[in-house]
C-alpha cells in the first residue's frame, strides 16, 4: 500500500465506474432477440475487436472520428447483417449505445460520484480519463451524463483523438494535473487499462464491486466516503 500522504490525485474512468449499466443488460439482450441473434450479440459485436476491425484504421468511436449517431445510424447494423446474414430481422432499430447514456436510461453510481466531492473538497486533484464518444454527428455532445463539477480535468478520447490503453494518454493526465505517476490512484473496470496504468507507475483500484472500490479508495486517501 501506498503512503496515503503520497497520493496527490484520483483518477476515475467512467463507464463501469461513475456510471452504471445496472438494468442496460436486459436492453441489449432485448435487442438481440428482436434481431433472431444470440442473447449477448448486441453488447459483445458492438464493443468487440471486430467490429473495430471492420471499421477500419481511420473510422473510430473512441477517437472521434466517428460518431454514435453514425454507427446507430447504418453502419453497426450493416456489420451484424454481413456477419450474421439472413438470421437478422431488418425492421429493428438497433441504438446499443445510446440505451445507457441519454435521458431516462442513465444510471449514475451515486455513491462514487460522491467520492469525487469529498476528495475535491479535501484538495486532492481529481480528474476524468475516459474513452468516451460523440453522440451527434456534429461533434457537439458526448457522453458524459453526470456532474462534472468536482472534477479538475476531464479528458476525452475523442477529443484528443488517443485513448486507453495508450500511455500518451495516461501520461496527459498527468501533466494537466501536475503531479507525478506514484501521486496518482486510478479507478477503471478493465483490465488493459489498469495495467496500462501500474506500468506508469500509477497505483489502481481494479473496479468490479463499488462499495469495495470505494473502501480501497479510502484506505489509498485516508479519508472516510461512505
Amino acid at each position: 500500500m501506498v503512503e496515503t500522504k503520497q497520493i496527490k490525485a484520483v483518477v476515475y474512468d467512467f463507464g463501469g465506474v461513475i456510471l452504471s449499466y445496472e438494468g442496460v443488460v436486459d436492453k441489449w439482450r432485448a435487442m438481440s432477440r428482436a434481431l433472431g441473434l444470440p442473447e449477448d450479440a448486441v453488447h459483445s459485436e458492438s464493443v468487440g475487436i471486430e467490429f473495430s476491425q471492420w471499421l477500419g484504421t481511420g473510422r473510430s468511436l473512441f477517437l472521434g472520428t466517428l460518431t454514435v449517431d453514425d454507427l446507430e445510424g447504418g453502419l453497426f447494423l450493416q456489420y451484424l447483417k454481413q456477419k450474421y446474414g439472413d438470421k437478422i430481422n431488418d425492421n429493428v432499430v438497433v441504438k446499443p449505445y445510446t440505451e445507457c447514456l441519454r435521458g431516462e436510461n442513465v444510471r449514475i453510481h451515486k455513491n462514487m460520484q460522491k467520492t469525487v466531492e469529498i476528495l475535491h473538497k479535501k484538495g486532492f486533484k481529481t480528474a476524468m480519463l475516459t474513452n468516451n464518444m460523440y453522440l451527434d454527428k456534429e461533434h457537439k455532445e458526448t457522453r458524459l451524463p453526470c456532474d462534472l463539477t468536482h472534477f479538475d480535468e476531464v479528458v476525452e478520447s475523442c477529443l484528443e483523438h488517443l485513448m486507453k490503453p495508450d500511455p500518451k494518454f495516461y501520461k496527459l493526465v498527468e501533466k494537466r494535473l501536475g503531479v507525478k505517476p506514484h501521486e496518482i490512484v486510478f479507478l477503471d473496470d478493465l483490465h488493459e487499462n489498469i495495467e496500462a496504468a501500474e506500468k506508469l507507475g500509477w497505483n489502481t483500484i481494479f473496479v468490479k464491486d463499488i462499495e469495495k472500490a470505494i473502501k480501497e479508495l479510502e484506505k489509498f486517501t485516508n479519508s472516510k466516503l461512505i
